[in-house]
């Protein structure tokens, strides 16, 4: 039985030798991914320092203009900042007078937030900058195959989020 057990791994680890001897950085699909992300974040980073606005603060101003009122976790998911992150991320939102805490009126344990004022001009004067880098982003592609890829992004997602949601990539979780 054991002699078995020994044959089955080693069959496993000379399966894992050669799947990753097939790897290639650049045809990694989340490498690129990454790239394209940490670019835009840096040229992100430069333009929103002239509003006195940092890259986390934009994204989840952006998404309180957008989705209006939001409570931290579904900022949190809407952003993807880590909620530890987010927190200290609204907190200096609040300080800075750009959002607001307000109590949900169905479910007295949740907090909603919301762009104030403030933020809602803030978000008028730096979308334009915003705007402008994306289409920098995709100035080269077709129009079509823009579209192409945001439906892309979106199915990809979806899956992701069907397979975080399966009974055993839960069970995992926990054990992790």
């Amino acid at each position: 039985m054991a002699r078995s057990s020994e044959s089955r791994g080693a069959r496993s680890d000379m399966h894992a030798v050669a799947a990753a001897s097939d790897f290639s950085l650049d045809q990694h699909l989340f490498f690129w991914l990454t790239q394209v992300l940490d670019r835009r974040d840096r040229q992100l980073a430069i333009s929103l320092k002239a509003y006195g606005i940092r890259v986390p603060e934009w994204r989840a101003l952006a998404s309180l203009h957008s989705r209006h009122r939001m409570s931290m976790s579904e900022l949190a998911d809407t952003t993807s900042i880590e909620r530890t992150t987010l927190s200290r991320t609204i907190e200096r939102m609040v300080r800075k007078g750009w959002v607001v805490r307000l109590s949900d009126t169905s479910d007295a344990r949740v907090t909603r937030l919301a762009p104030t004022a403030a933020g809602e001009r803030l978000f008028e004067r730096v979308w334009p900058a915003v705007r402008q880098l994306n289409e920098l982003a995709v100035a080269d592609l077709p129009p079509p195959l823009v579209d192409t890829v945001r439906w892309a992004l979106q199915e990809m997602r979806r899956s992701l989020d069907r397979s975080l949601s399966a009974p055993g990539h839960r069970a995992a979780a926990d054990r992790a």
